[in-house]
């Protein structure tokens, strides 16, 4: 994992296979500082989506791609959002003309703005759905 300051971080990542008939898949165990897919932390990649880069230490070729990556994927993340809100609310779905304009305006809206939005948006997703590796790729 490659940290806030710079540094590099080798975690230890538990992995466990499902034992379910059907999927018998393998599974890896993040921690909430990690996002799927990704090496730098959740922390690093918040920053630079909302373009907070002035403490990033990388390269501009480096932040302008893990933008691309999210806003590439924004929209189905938000989907998933409101897929997970219509289902926990009993199939009372969204108003979307509600919503606010900005993709990023409107994962605020079902995570919250404050520190650590992008963790809370993975957990929420991951822990609902079983789609979220087509998405974080």
């Amino acid at each position: 994992m490659i940290e806030g300051t710079g540094s590099r971080q080798t975690l230890i990542v538990r992995r466990m296979r499902c034992l379910n008939n059907v999927c018998r898949k393998i599974h890896h165990e993040l921690p909430d500082i990690l996002v799927p897919y990704k090496i730098h932390a959740a922390e690093i990649l918040e920053k630079i989506i909302e373009k907070d880069t002035q403490e990033v230490p990388l390269e501009e070729s480096t932040i302008q791609r893990i933008r691309n990556w999210f806003y590439h994927r924004a929209d189905a993340l938000v989907g998933g959002l409101i897929g997970v809100y219509t289902v926990l609310n009993k199939g009372s779905g969204v108003d979307l003309s509600t919503l606010p304009r900005s993709i990023l305006s409107r994962i605020h809206f079902f995570v919250d703005k404050s520190s650590g939005w992008l963790k809370r948006l993975v957990r929420i997703l991951v822990n609902n759905n079983h789609w979220i590796h087509t998405q974080f790729v």
